[in-house]
């Protein structure tokens, strides 16, 4: 009888080693060592079933491959039988190709790799290939281990304290005794050896976890190879937290010339920093492609262009690429340097990752033209701005993204010649200034989100350009709000100083603004024509001289319909809607509700206050209030005032001492509608119903 309790053991590590042969000298080698180890009648028994069981499972293995072996022809066959022969003899050579550093061109560490010796010049491809159809991967895991650090074992000097990279097929599992052996010369070596595995090892989450701890506990560290030539995410690169990681070739080659293999890779990067992890380009074969990928941050770089495989193991790379390097890495800190960020086409940049590494200006359009979108927390000021170069064409898209400008610059400024669509996703807010579009671009606004833009200074515009200038078409599609904090002299919440194309289909508009001389919405010297139509705007003003919708100087075409408008506004010289001193106020409202309150010196609601004014309202709700020692509802102070009611509520209130008779002229009044009222001084002075 077999003892019972501890005298059983064997029995179990006997059928867990039966689980890792692969091949007939496995199961012989196996068997015979137990017999040795257990002596007794009871034992034989069995170790006699644990080799039938052995002998059954390496044919039930082997079966899987019959319907591929069974296809073979007869080269495939001549190569398999030569493979086997390799595996048997131990017939491999390994050269060592230097993994270098992309900040100083040195060599960092080398990866060892298979060469078989062979007449019929047999890749490792070949032997990969034929290994797995006979089940003699597990050989070739414990063949390439033992050789490598048989190498480093007898020429460490030679590889000057770096480390060497060894290729590991982890789900193939050696027998216990190999595995052993294996893993007493890679403690020997753990400061030397790196195990290098491919992402889409076929491996399990327990015997990853296991793997895992046992190269930590021993000190070695773990890069995964061909990163992205598969099924890739952060969540697969999470399973195995390497030391490296290897991006895979197929991603860099043309790297220059493709924007979405640039926004990949540099993602990749970005993650691998983030988690401690060093990013290797692997298979770089062109100075392009190395340029690239070191401005995009690559720690490492391996391939033909720095240096082929050799049998020797090289002190240095050619002296012609190290300087190439040190000059590129050069160019990336010189970027970084200068604190400018230059994005790429189709990328999608997070703001807290460059406010981290001191970006303070995002240039887009520098790689041509195309979409980017910009991600940030609406917590955190990045203390970043944005320039876009002459004749870019695309969607920015801001996300959740607090952006900052050093004083009396813009945090979005748009070159020439550009068609820029801004989308807007979250909050979003522009500090210290607002969005420059020059006179030979246009700006859209567009999407969900929320922007606030605070602005202040001598002189200050919050969109479009500054008080001598032109701006560029601005269009507003947007659905969400955007709201305009601004204080200064002189300034502009929407709009220029000298005036362009304002189109406001949609939105809701908050705006602020105190100063000296100042305009909402339109331009300070220039004549406004502007149709407003489908959005909310809520303004509060206090100025010297100011207009809330119009101009200061020139005359107005404004049409507003099927919107909301509120108006507060408070100072000196003030018109709500039209122009102080242009000759000419044309304001035609339609489908609206407008409220309007001013309180000045000299001010009118609607007016051009010092010239013509005409005024055409339809189905609307009107409310105007007027206070002040010079104070008008509708019209200005010298030149004749036309208004047109149909089917409308107009609402006037006027406080002022003045005598109004001689500014309204009811002749000038064409009323077709419901009520049109006049209250001077809490009296009523014209009631038409």
């Amino acid at each position: 009888m077999i003892e019972k309790g501890k005298g059983c053991l064997w029995i179990n590590d006997l059928l867990r080693d039966l689980k890792s042969i692969t091949s007939d000298s496995d199961r012989k080698s196996l068997i015979e060592r137990y017999r040795s180890e257990h002596p007794g009648a009871a034992e034989a028994m069995i170790i006699d079933d644990a080799n039938s069981l052995a002998e059954e499972l390496l044919r039930l293995k082997a079966g899987g491959n019959d319907h591929k072996l069974a296809s073979l022809s007869e080269v495939e066959r001549a190569e398999l039988q030569e493979t086997e022969h390799i595996i048997d003899e131990n017939l491999f050579d390994y050269y060592f190709q230097p993994i270098v550093n992309t900040k100083d061109g040195e060599i960092f560490s080398y990866e060892a790799l298979m060469r078989p010796k062979s007449t019929m010049k047999l890749t490792p491809y070949h032997i990969l290939k034929y290994a797995g159809l006979v089940n003699r991967l597990p050989d070739i895991e414990r063949g390439t281990f033992l050789n490598v650090l048989g190498i480093i074992d007898m020429r460490k000097d030679d590889f000057l304290g770096r480390s060497v990279f060894i290729n590991s097929i982890p789900e193939a599992k050696m027998n216990m005794d190999d595995f052993r052996h294996v893993m007493k010369m890679l403690l020997k070596h753990a400061d030397t050896a790196v195990v290098e595995m491919t992402e889409q090892s076929e491996i399990d989450d327990e015997s990853l976890e296991a793997l895992k701890e046992r190269y930590r506990n021993m000190g070695v560290k773990m890069a995964i190879d061909d990163y992205g030539s598969g099924y890739s995410n952060a969540g697969n690169l999470l399973r195995y937290m390497p030391n490296f990681v290897k991006i895979d070739r197929s991603l860099l080659t043309d790297i220059q010339n493709s924007p979405k293999k640039r926004h990949f890779v540099r993602e990749i990067i970005h993650f691998c920093h983030d988690n401690d992890i060093l990013a290797l380009a692997e298979g770089v074969e062109t100075a392009e492609e190395l340029h690239t990928v070191i401005l995009l941050g690559a720690d490492l770089v391996q391939g033909y262009f720095t240096a082929r495989p050799a049998p020797e193991i090289i002190g240095s790379i050619p002296e012609d690429i190290k300087q190439m390097i040190k000059r590129f890495h050069q160019e990336r800190e010189d970027g970084i340097g200068q604190q400018v960020y230059i994005a790429d086409i189709s990328e999608r940049i997070i703001l807290g990752r460059l406010a981290e590494s001191g970006m303070k200006c995002i240039v887009v359009g520098a790689n041509g033209s195309g979409d980017i979108s910009i991600e940030g927390s609406s917590e955190l000021d990045s203390q970043i701005r944005i320039e876009t170069r002459k004749g870019y064409s695309g969607r920015i898209t801001l996300e959740n993204a607090w952006l900052n400008s050093i004083r009396n610059k813009p945090c979005i400024d748009l070159g020439e010649d550009n068609d820029v669509t801004l989308v807007l996703n979250g909050e979003n807010k522009l500090d210290m200034g607002g969005i420059r579009v020059p006179q030979s671009s246009k700006l859209t606004i567009a999407g969900e989100g929320r922007l606030e833009i605070n602005v202040s200074g001598k002189a200050f515009y919050g969109i479009g350009n500054g008080a001598g200038l032109l701006h560029g078409e601005l269009v507003f599609e947007q659905s969400g709000r955007i709201t305009v904090n601004a204080q200064g002299e002189n300034g502009v919440a929407i709009g220029s100083g000298n005036g362009g194309i304002i189109r406001i289909n949609a939105g809701q508009y908050r705006l602020n603004i105190q100063g000296d001389i100042n305009v909402g919405i339109g331009a300070l010297y220039a004549s406004s024509e502007m149709v407003i139509h489908d959005c909310d705007i809520g303004m509060e003003m206090t100025s010297a001289r100011g207009t809330a919708i119009g101009s200061i100087g020139k005359s107005d075409d404004i049409t507003i319909f099927k919107a909301s408008v509120k108006i507060f506004i408070s100072g000196v010289e003030l018109v709500g809607i039209g122009t102080l001193d242009g000759e000419k106020t044309s304001l035609s409202i339609r489908e609206a509700s407008c409220f309007i309150t001013v309180k000045g010196e000299r001010c009118a609601a609607v007016a051009s206050l010092e010239g013509e004014t005409e005024v055409d309202i339809q189905q609307a709700a009107i409310s105007l209030t007027a206070a002040g020692k010079q104070t008008l509802g509708a019209g200005g102070f010298t030149k004749d005032t036309t208004v047109h009611v149909s089917e409308a509520e107009v609402h006037i209130k006027i406080d002022t001492p003045m005598n109004i008779s001689e500014y309204i002229e009811r002749d000038g009044i064409s009323f077709e509608g419901t009520l049109f009222e006049v209250i001077h001084n809490g009296e009523e002075y014209i009631v038409l119903k």
